[in-house]
């Protein structure tokens, strides 16, 4: 069947009020048979002790999380550590004062000043 006559088959069958209405309970019973086969399979994988889909899905969920956190600590170490190089490198000295100063010399008094022996 091509497109064009899926297409015109479905428009045909939209047309008749009866058959829609068959149709949408048709649909709701699926699904509830559906709802009720998934209930059934996921308690019998908890009786085996195995994990269902939405187990999985929970856990990839926690997992997401987990490492969205671990992400924003990475982020914010990193900052830190860039925070602390700055503050290193501003106490450092440049190599030119890192020399050690040399003394003071105390010039001796010139006679007559204060302090001076007679």
């Amino acid at each position: 069947m091509s497109e064009e006559g899926i297409s015109s088959f479905f428009s045909e069958v939209m047309a008749n009020e009866a058959l829609r209405r068959r149709f949408g309970r048709a649909g709701e019973g699926f699904l509830a048979n559906k709802r009720t086969f998934d209930r059934n399979v996921e308690t019998i994988l908890d009786f085996v002790n195995l994990p269902s889909k939405r187990d999985f899905r929970e856990l990839k969920s926690r997992l997401d999380h987990l490492n969205g956190q671990l992400t924003n600590l990475n982020m914010k170490i990193d900052r830190m550590l860039a925070g602390a190089e700055v503050a290193r490198a501003g106490t450092e000295r440049p190599e030119a004062s890192a020399r050690p100063r040399p003394r003071k010399r105390t010039s001796k008094p010139a006679s007559g000043e204060p302090g001076t022996p007679r």
